[in-house]
């Protein structure tokens, strides 16, 4: 900072010939130039040149290397743009030299071929909060050459007061706009998306898998597939319960979610909103049976199934049910009802042991979801049927656009 003051050179009062220094655009002095040149948020370089001379004196090389400590500093929160201009006449040539040279010079001290910046970077993540990132950009340089001839007198002098003729300018502004992009940030998906399967579809809204504010770093790549088992057949022939210790919760059809973005319980530290929905077609049946979403909830105790907060949407042709999620719960989302122990034979045919196809076991009974007449028809409780989506297949059910295979492996799709 000594070097720094030493170079600071004030200029006021009636107009004079340039001289060398370092200053702050003002039309008023200023009076504690210690103080305006801390982060200051813009600030210049004055270099006079004698004669037609291109090079820079020990004195000058002094003075650069005092703005490099002020822009380059790493722990600046400022993100400068530079401008570097010079004032000449009409050898132009002679102009453009003192303008490369002031350029390369930035750029040596970077050990480039272009000035660039380390910095640490303000950024707000959806997962950790406000946090700081390590920033490197390529710093943005406007190179002009002027004949001062003709340029206006207004033009000519720095601070109403020095006279730029002979000279070269650098300014350096703040500008994160231009120094990391005017749409910095990272949102995946980078606006609100709709994800479709044979029968259910997922909406994200923009950022829902990741979002970061005010960065300049690239998004990673996003894959993002639905997983279906709605199928009342599949459900029936491998039918087991939703996972769970103490309660009994039946399911009549799943999806699963798999993307490269999820998150981990305990990995985030910021509280994250529902903003995925997941949505299932149901039939009026299976509406006014009550049924269901369940997602895992996370607690320090650890993970279970728990019915989710769920609405009815109308559809063109059909009933919809959403629920919303966050990017932790991006697995297993079950479509079922929740009954009591004693209920199990009210909806499931007790068989005597686990070894026959289709059975599971809850204590130490055995039960089936169906069972074959004698035409080799499903037979299924009274009870059960309505939960199940037993409809004839609907294509205006689904975007036609959009229409994955029914095998319920639907292939990634990129989110952009």
């Amino acid at each position: 900072m000594k070097k720094i003051l030493l170079a600071i050179i004030l200029m006021s009062g009636i107009s004079v010939y340039a001289q060398t220094g370092i200053y702050i655009p003002s039309a008023k002095p200023v009076r504690n130039m210690k103080l305006a040149l801390q982060n200051p948020e813009t600030f210049c370089l004055l270099i006079q040149y004698d004669g037609n001379d291109t090079t820079f004196s020990l004195g000058d090389l002094d003075l650069l290397d005092s703005a490099f400590a002020i822009a380059f500093d790493y722990n600046n929160p400022k993100l400068y743009a530079m401008v570097i201009e010079g004032y000449g006449d009409t050898n132009e040539r002679i102009t453009q030299a003192r303008v490369d040279k002031a350029y390369n010079y930035f750029a040596h001290r970077c050990h480039a071929p272009f000035p660039i910046r380390y910095a640490t970077n303000q950024i707000h993540c959806s997962c950790m909060g406000d946090t700081t990132e390590l920033l490197r950009y390529e710093v943005p340089v406007d190179r002009r050459s002027y004949d001062c001839r003709n340029l206006p007198d207004s033009r000519k002098v720095l601070n109403k007061t020095i006279n730029l003729s002979n000279c070269i300018l650098i300014t350096f502004k703040n500008n994160p706009d231009e120094c990391i992009g005017m749409s910095r940030g990272c949102y995946i998906p980078g606006q609100d998306t709709t994800i479709h399967g044979y029968y259910a579809s997922v909406y994200m809204k923009k950022g829902a898998l990741r979002s970061v504010t005010n960065t300049k770093d690239t998004c990673p790549s996003a894959l993002f597939s639905i997983e279906e088992h709605l199928d009342y057949k599949e459900v029936i022939e491998r039918y087991f319960l939703v996972p769970h210790k103490k309660q009994v919760i039946l399911q009549v059809g799943y999806i699963v979610l798999h993307s490269n973005l999820s998150r981990h319980y305990g990995e985030c530290s910021q509280e994250l909103t529902d903003s995925i929905f997941v949505r299932f077609p149901v039939t009026q049946e299976q509406w006014d049976n009550k049924l269901r979403i369940f997602g895992k909830k996370y607690s320090e105790k650890g993970v279970e199934y728990k019915s989710l907060s769920s609405k009815k949407v109308a559809g063109k042709i059909s009933i919809n049910m959403q629920a919303g999620i966050n990017v932790t719960q991006l697995d297993t989302i079950f479509l079922g009802k929740r009954i009591q122990p004693e209920e199990l034979s009210d909806y499931f045919y007790e068989v005597k042991t686990d070894m026959e196809e289709g059975s599971f076991t809850v204590g130490k009974k055995h039960y089936k979801a169906y069972r074959l007449d004698k035409h080799g028809n499903y037979e299924i409780r009274k009870a059960l049927r309505p939960l199940l989506r037993i409809v004839e297949d609907q294509d205006e059910e689904i975007e036609p656009d959009d229409a994955p295979s029914k095998d319920g492996k639907n292939a990634d799709e990129e989110i952009e």
